[in-house]
């Protein structure tokens, strides 16, 4: 009888999407942090979530539902969407490349040998190529030999069998390995393809089965949850039977193999050199896992047997593919170590793990938007102390440092080198998807990434401690990371224009949304000074600055038209000036003043604010889309929407993006105040 079903729920996108809003969990950018209490000095700590890749179904997670009370018919059906539940594979024969053969001689022993159909009468048989596209045959009395005498010379693709009752583990055809050997229900096949020996096991399905669940899940979690942990091992059956049985020939011509690169299959057991039996490497509660779901398999819709891939621990969202990534419970369940992981890791053996010279930042710049943090991650990138940027794949960075998964965050606790002399500065960047970049001094505090917005993020701006940031979105939607409060958003209102610009108070306790009509919207301790909003503008409001005091600000319009508001002095504007490319931005020093900033970089200072240096005459890759002031004032950073960092003054360069292909465009950026 089969357990009553329980239905494993589905949560729906949205649902799981604001649950990941709940958490802000984002696509994480790594720079140089604070050492944590546990990290040396040197350390590179990453946290991730899962092993193996994550496809299809997650073998805790199966345990976990099982638990539960699912069915391993209901388990099977939740992660292989798409897919149906079919038993009518029946059992037939397939072929398994024993990987530790491969290119080498093969050696066999048991009762009744035979060679294709004729007997050795020998104990033992060794396969070897002739070098001219044949197989020499030779017998002894066991492995050992000592003597081997040459039999028969044959073509490639013999089989070696026993005529005794191979049913009886003590009667199987054994491997002969070096400090032992090894059973397997069914026949070998010796072939040669491509100039190299392969041997095969050709063996029915259910048999074959029958080595390859207990290697892939432990038998003993049949006693779990007083017996319904069976039901875990039953679905590892299906998916295994299906994953064998709809698999793509090897190299060799084999259906599959043996290793991890397929399943792992162990045969049926083992034996000490002198002949006793050692282990069996069967188990009864795995044995009654593949008698329950004979022939059972997972079909598509077209008919075909489905691809049922499946690993250790999805960390709780499987990764998506050829079936549809859900929510994954189940991996929770205690005892799972993988489904939340750490490792750290010296500097100096992920620069060499890497390959990319001295290390200066990691940046996750990409996530599939699947569960916490934002993810499995799709794309990372190295920056060397060169200003060298190396981008990898979320997979071939988690190979290249041997990481459990590629879900993962990374945090550097060593200062970045590039940043030496600088004196903390730093400055952040942010898209227009909510990704933010951090450099040296400016810490990484979260970001809007993984996240799919309503709106475009158009501007962030630093906290007053520098410990934190705000993003603001079109919609007026903030998101508050890192010690920025949140103080009120326009996300719910029906704007008449966008938003464009975020300005916070000196307190860093209010801030005021800036529309593109030069409406103003005061949060928290921000004061209403005034606004553009009933006037008939010439161009848009792009960009606006607070004054020192912090009880007034500038409006700035694209064509440098200046609005001053409270103890906001007017100095002058590009108003009536025939602009190359729009203004896009502004910086106001404490000395008073501004300097209105153009898309190609041109600079316009009004005193007090100083000149000191501009893009205007250079031809850029991308357009200038922000500036920021460093902490004396004496000095400002351009940025471009590629993010490419322009330093003037007492600016000092400290890293771009510039050659990193980005997800989205950068559209502001922000430097800590102090």
């Amino acid at each position: 009888m089969q357990a009553t079903q329980v239905r494993i729920p589905r949560r729906s996108g949205s649902r799981w999407l604001a649950a990941v809003v709940a958490l802000v969990a984002a696509a994480a950018t790594l720079t140089s942090a604070a050492a944590g209490a546990a990290a040396a000095a040197d350390d590179v700590t990453i946290t991730g979530h899962g092993w193996g890749h994550g496809r299809g179904m997650g073998q805790y997670g199966a345990l976990g539902y099982a638990l539960q009370g699912a069915s391993y018919a209901d388990i099977v059906r939740h992660y292989y969407g798409g897919t149906t539940l079919a038993a009518d594979a029946g059992n037939p024969e397939i072929t398994v490349e024993l990987s530790a053969l491969t290119g080498k001689d093969t050696i066999l022993t048991g009762p009744g040998l035979w060679v294709n159909g004729e007997s050795t009468g020998t104990g033992a048989v060794l396969v070897r190529a002739d070098g001219a596209g044949g197989l020499n045959v030779y017998t002894a009395a066991s492995c050992a030999g000592p003597a081997w005498t040459l039999w028969r010379t044959l073509g490639s693709g013999l089989t070696v069998g026993s005529s005794a009752d191979t049913t009886q583990q003590s009667q199987q055809t054994r491997v002969c390995e070096a400090t032992g050997s090894r059973g397997y229900r069914g026949v070998f096949r010796v072939v040669l393809a491509g100039g190299v020996q392969y041997t095969w096991n050709q063996v029915a399905v259910e048999d074959y089965l029958r080595g390859v669940v207990p290697r892939e899940m432990p038998s003993s979690w049949s006693t779990q949850g007083s017996g319904k942990g069976i039901e875990a091992l039953k679905a590892q059956a299906v998916a295994a039977r299906a994953y064998a049985l709809s698999g793509s020939k090897s190299s060799s011509g084999a259906i599959t193999c043996d290793t991890t690169a397929c399943q792992v299959y162990g045969g049926s057991a083992t034996w000490s050199a002198d002949g006793t039996q050692v282990t069996s490497l069967e188990a009864a509660s795995t044995d009654s896992a593949v008698a329950a779901t004979r022939s059972q398999v997972m079909r598509t819709a077209g008919g075909a047997i489905a691809r049922t891939e499946f690993s250790s621990s999805t960390g709780g969202y499987t990764a998506g593919g050829v079936f549809p990534a859900v929510v994954d419970d189940g991996d929770a369940i205690g005892g799972n170590v993988n489904h939340n992981w750490t490792t750290t890791l010296s500097r100096a053996s992920v620069t060499s793990a890497l390959g990319v010279g001295a290390l200066a930042s990691i940046q996750v710049t990409g996530r599939n938007g699947l569960g916490a943090d934002g993810g499995r991650v799709t794309q990372v990138t190295v920056t060397n102390t060169a200003g060298t940027v190396t981008t990898f794949t979320g997979n071939a960075f988690r190979s290249r440092l041997g990481l459990k998964s590629d879900w993962f965050s990374v945090t550097v606790t060593a200062p970045v080198d590039y940043c030496s002399g600088s004196g903390g500065a730093g400055y952040w960047m942010a898209a227009s998807d909510g990704g933010v970049f951090a450099f040296c001094g400016a810490g990484y505090y979260g970001s809007a990434g993984g996240l799919r917005l309503a709106s475009p993020v158009v501007a962030m701006a630093s906290t007053a401690s520098g410990r934190g940031y705000w993003l603001v979105a079109s919609d007026g939607g903030v998101f508050s990371y890192g010690d920025a409060a949140f103080f009120g958003s326009t996300g719910a209102i029906k704007l008449n224009k966008p938003i464009v610009d975020i300005l916070p108070t000196a307190s860093g306790n209010g801030y005021w949304l800036i529309a593109t009509d030069g409406g103003v919207f005061a949060f928290g301790d921000a004061a209403f000074r005034g606004s553009t909003g009933a006037i008939r503008l010439n161009k848009p409001i792009v960009t606006s600055q607070r004054t020192p005091s912090g009880n007034g600000y500038w409006l700035i319009a694209s064509d440098g038209g200046v609005f001053a508001f409270g103890d906001a002095g007017f100095f002058g504007s590009t108003g009536a000036i025939r602009l190359n490319q729009p203004i896009v931005a502004a910086v106001a020093p404490a000395v008073g003043g501004y300097g209105l900033v153009a898309s190609d970089g041109g600079y316009f200072a009004f005193p007090p604010a100083q000149f000191y240096g501009s893009t205007g005459a250079i031809k850029l890759n991308k357009p200038i889309v922000t500036a920021s002031l460093t902490r004396s004032g004496a000095g400002y950073w351009m940025f471009a929407s590629d993010g490419g960092v322009f330093a003037f003054g007492d600016a000092p360069f400290l890293g771009s993006l510039g050659a990193l292909k980005l997800n989205a465009p950068i559209v502001d950026a922000a430097a800590p105040s102090r």
